[in-house]
């Protein structure tokens, strides 16, 4: 018998309060509901293999930096928010699957930190038409995505190869005075959703959940993966929210929509909350006749939540949640 998804119900009547009542504190907290999350005593399922992980990873970078003047403790930060992403998202795939995606992982961070002096806006034209990068490091990035296909189904890995062409477009896009200076209109509805799905690599993460040698079969999970990213990016933006105001940011996707909707802040937030309610009901229900999959979504699932909560970049701690215990400042 297939389940089907009823809707999200917050516990928290939200519509009862105005907008400067919505706390921020109390919205989290209804999305970590929604989803049934609970810590985690598992820690040394992603922690026992971290150092190997950290060092064999911090080797192949620093082998594409021999001979410049890049600074090598910047690259090993950047290796250490790569290692731990893999290890909270992905902490029961194979210390190889881990390696290669974590290379894959590490240029999301390179490239989202150094987006302001990197060439990116002509990286695409320089591939297709064959002319080497600058960069010693983006130089590798095709070679790494080339790895990618000896441990995810070849469709996926192609999306994989997509979103990186995509978040590469994105943070381009960014940073950009013409974009940074423009005016949104209040009738450019899709402008938030189509900037957001392109500078967080979603559709790869999502993809990553499912290594070929213990998923063989794409059919069991590929029509949940748009749910997923879409999940995957409401997620992170909720629980960045507070660490972005900290700094400042009116950009970001949260922003951008309750400036074309007109709408507070929060809001948005608690509509995203409730989103986010419904897409995990549906995403169980998608991969019910697969408890290989399921599982494996749950896992990831969890960690997902658990690297930003435990993270003591998202200050989640602040507001009165989140773990705050990790030992990597990332």
């Amino acid at each position: 018998m297939v389940v089907q998804p009823t809707p999200t119900t917050l516990k928290h009547n939200f519509n009862r309060c105005q907008d400067d009542e919505l706390d921020l504190k109390t919205i989290v907290e209804s999305m970590l509901e929604v989803v049934a999350y609970s810590p985690s005593k598992d820690t040394a399922v992603f922690k026992n293999t971290s150092d190997a992980l950290e060092k064999a990873i911090n080797e192949e970078v620093t082998s594409w930096y021999k001979g410049s003047s890049q600074d090598f403790a910047v690259l090993a930060v950047t290796t250490k928010k790569a290692v731990s992403t893999v290890q909270y998202f992905y902490p029961r795939h194979s210390f190889e699957v881990k390696f290669v995606f974590g290379l894959y992982t590490w240029f999301f961070f390179y490239i989202d930190d150094n987006a302001d002096w990197l060439p990116l806006e002509d990286y695409q034209r320089r591939h297709l038409v064959g002319e080497s990068e600058t960069d010693p490091g983006l130089r590798q990035f095709d070679k790494v995505m080339g790895r990618l296909y000896d441990h995810f189904d070849q469709l996926c890995t192609n999306t994989m190869v997509c979103a990186a062409f995509e978040f590469v477009t994105a943070n381009a896009l960014e940073i950009k005075k013409e974009i940074c200076e423009m005016k949104v209109q209040p009738t450019a509805l899709r402008w938030p959703t189509f900037l957001r799905a392109r500078s967080g690599m979603a559709q790869a993460f999502a993809c990553a959940i499912f290594p070929k040698h213990t998923h063989t079969n794409v059919a069991a999970y590929i029509q949940v993966l748009p749910d997923i990213d879409r999940y995957m990016c409401l997620v992170n933006d909720i629980l960045s929210f507070y660490k972005e105001e900290l700094a400042g940011e009116t950009t970001n996707y949260v922003h951008l929509t309750a400036q074309i909707e007109q709408k507070h802040s929060h809001r948005v937030l608690v509509e995203m909350v409730q989103e986010v309610g419904e897409l995990h009901e549906r995403i169980a229900a998608t991969l019910q006749e697969d408890p290989t999959a399921l599982q494996a979504w749950l896992t990831s699932e969890h960690g997902y939540m658990a690297f930003h909560l435990a993270l003591k970049r998202y200050k989640l701690s602040e507001l009165g949640v989140g773990q705050g215990d990790s030992e990597t400042e990332v």
